[in-house]
């Protein structure tokens, strides 16, 4: 049997997983009255590259039978870095094709942050609101005594297995699982906004071009640590408090770039054209005096 208070609180992580990223996408937009595009932008992008197209690889490496899977699957650090660098190879290219092609037009250092609130907030709703969703379906069948009479009308003994495994970790789930998972969400959303600030910074500025790298690399990194948790090799408490950390730190870092962002880049262009054009008419009339002066 799964408890009450773990019931409620699987239902009540997966509704604020759903709610809060849309009220960080509702907020910074009436706060700084900017289009939304860039938070949709962010959404299909991590569906597109985040899900589809990295499932490709996924199934090349970790699901069809080869020496190669099984070495990965075999080898804890080849399982770690290889999960690292596919999300963060596919994720940092999306986000750059984002502000290199599709959001041309939004060249305002606020849709860097729009993007990310877009980007980490369907990851949010995704990874656990569905999740939380899934487990308190579960939940529901297990505690009206339905799982075992579910799982025995599975031909297959492999799929009862998981599903055995399935009902075990829903059984054995805790409020402070959800609330872990809950906290672990809403880091690595901070973390996807400060990676979309770095990854802007690369696209429209010019000789940055290497952030991109670094994007990829602090995003990698991270994802090793998640995959080394997946395997039960670091305890979930540990992990959370090294995605709570890592988050600031990225975040710090991320808004020091921020903060040297051009607000409009359309406008600061402008800005700069005005002006030489100004002191040029300046430096014309200076001569024109001087001439006359001479004369």
């Amino acid at each position: 049997m799964v408890s009450e208070s773990v019931v409620k609180a699987m239902m009540e992580t997966s509704a604020l997983s759903f709610v809060v990223p849309f009220a960080f996408v509702l907020i910074w937009k009436m706060r700084f009255r900017k289009s939304i595009i860039p938070s949709l932008t962010g959404v299909l992008v991590f569906l597109t590259f985040g899900i589809i197209l990295k499932s490709v690889p996924n199934l090349l490496f970790l699901s069809v039978d080869s020496p190669v899977s099984r070495f990965i699957n075999g080898n804890i650090w080849a399982y770690a870095i290889y999960c690292g660098l596919a999300a963060g190879i596919f994720e940092e290219a999306g986000r750059y094709v984002s502000f290199k092609l599709l959001l041309k037009n939004h060249d305002y250092r606020e849709s860097s942050v729009a993007y990310g609130l877009g980007h980490g907030g369907i990851e949010c709703i995704v990874v656990l609101g569905f999740a939380m969703l899934q487990n308190f379906t579960y939940a529901q069948i297990i505690n009206a005594g339905q799982m075992e009479e579910m799982i025995s009308t599975f031909p297959d003994e492999s799929a009862q297995a998981v599903f055995r495994e399935l009902q075990q970790a829903v059984i054995n789930m805790t409020v402070q699982d959800c609330i872990w998972a809950g906290v672990e969400r809403l880091s690595a959303l901070v973390l996807q906004v400060s990676l979309s600030v770095l990854v802007y910074q690369a696209a429209r500025v010019q000789n940055k071009k290497y952030f991109l790298a670094i994007a990829v690399m602090l995003h990698a990194l991270i994802d090793v640590f998640a995959a080394f948790s997946q395997q039960g090799s670091i305890p979930v408490a540990t992990i959370e408090i090294v995605i709570i950390i890592y988050a600031l730190i990225v975040s710090i870092f991320a808004y020091k770039i921020y903060a040297n962002l051009p607000h409009d880049e359309r406008k600061s262009a402008e800005s700069r054209k005005n002006w030489a054009f100004a002191s040029k008419k300046l430096e014309k009339g200076n001569s024109s005096t001087g001439d006359n002066n001479g004369k």
